[in-house]
């Protein structure tokens, strides 16, 4: 007898994977689907991401929905908010179709898709959305306020989710959807954007090498491409630039530092006009380094003090910090997120 109840559930459940639901399939151009954050649509049927916190956004009616991507390693994750639960899911299936909701109610919902690790996963190329057959996508209501974060480690969130300073890195406990600058940008109602990456620096990256700075990567859009952002079409209300702590890792030449800030403040006003900019210093514990960055980041403010009164500089509290390989945890992303929302309060009136 158990036996042959085995035997039918076997079979019902062969039946089942055999009949597939038939569904409608959204393409990447589709007008309703939101794109965050830096894309490469140099095929707009297949548009190429690979930042951190890079998302997608969409309205559709029905009662299921997936999402087709192509994962260059197979080892990045997203964050996903539907409707009001949140739950994640690793780009690690070759046919890039990951179902995201089922047996939903049938009405309409929304959807956001937020990648949660770093450039070095490689390259994530969007494919498109499959939902019920017969039904549509709606319009999502779309933020007028953006705030561009530029950073290293901890702008990624690099370790955020590890459970101590001994623990090393791994894809699985990044989640830049928990990082301080995610936190603000939601909390203040703005789409975040995130050009960030590990170990670099404004002058020199973690190590001293000279070649691994954001002014020679910030133009970039996605790995292996020569397409360079379009800022004009891009504008934010808010750029935080968090750079410092790989630059201090070695010994460091301040004038070429605070050289190469005072340039990149420079570029970043010639794109940007009308932006706020906000040069961080810290986090860090409280030592020597903690006084050092400091006071090289007041260098870059002070150059632009009569002649660019949007150009701020903001510090966070200093503090020994708890995450993978001594990161921020996301305790501490979320402190530093509080300290920094009432500062981008002050200077917007938001």
């Amino acid at each position: 007898m158990k036996k042959f109840c085995l035997l039918n559930v076997i079979f019902f459940c062969v039946a089942t994977i055999a009949q597939p639901q038939a569904v409608t399939h959204i393409s990447p151009s589709n007008a309703n689907i939101e794109y965050v954050g830096r894309f490469d649509f140099s095929n707009k049927e297949k548009p190429v991401f690979m930042y951190s916190g890079t998302a997608l956004r969409i309205g559709f009616t029905g009662t299921s929905v997936s999402v087709l991507l192509q994962d260059d390693s197979l080892r990045n994750w997203f964050t996903v908010k539907l409707d009001d639960s949140l739950f994640i899911f690793k780009a690690d299936r070759k046919d890039g179709d990951y179902s995201l909701g089922q047996h939903l109610p049938d009405k309409e919902h929304t959807l956001e898709i937020f990648r949660r690790t770093e450039w070095h996963g490689g390259n994530t190329t969007f494919l498109g959305f499959n939902i019920d057959e017969g039904k549509k996508m709606i319009p999502v209501k779309r933020k007028e306020r953006t705030i561009e974060f530029i950073g290293d480690s901890y702008t990624c969130g690099y370790g955020n989710e590890g459970k101590s300073r001994e623990e090393h890195f791994a894809y699985e406990t990044e989640n830049n959807y928990a990082t301080f600058g995610a936190i603000t940008a939601r909390t203040l109602n703005a789409n975040y954007v995130g050009i960030c990456r590990s170990g670099i620096g404004m002058y020199q990256g973690y190590g001293g090498g000279k070649t691994f700075t954001q002014p020679n990567f910030y133009d970039e859009v996605v790995v292996n491409s020569k397409v360079q952002w379009d800022y004009k079409k891009n504008q934010p209300q808010v750029v935080v630039i968090a750079l410092g702590g790989n630059d201090l890792s070695v010994d460091l030449d301040s004038t070429q530092f605070v050289n190469a800030y005072v340039k990149f403040v420079q570029k970043l006003r010639s794109q940007y006009p009308s932006t706020k900019i906000i040069c961080v210093a810290g986090p860090s514990g409280p030592d020597d380094k903690w006084i050092k960055f400091q006071s090289h980041v007041m260098a870059v403010t002070d150059h632009f003090r009569n002649v660019d009164k949007d150009v701020y500089y903001f510090k966070f509290s200093p503090f020994e910090p708890h995450g993978s390989d001594w990161h921020p945890n996301v305790e501490e992303h979320r402190k530093m997120a509080n300290e920094l929302i009432t500062f981008v309060k002050e200077i917007t009136g938001w």
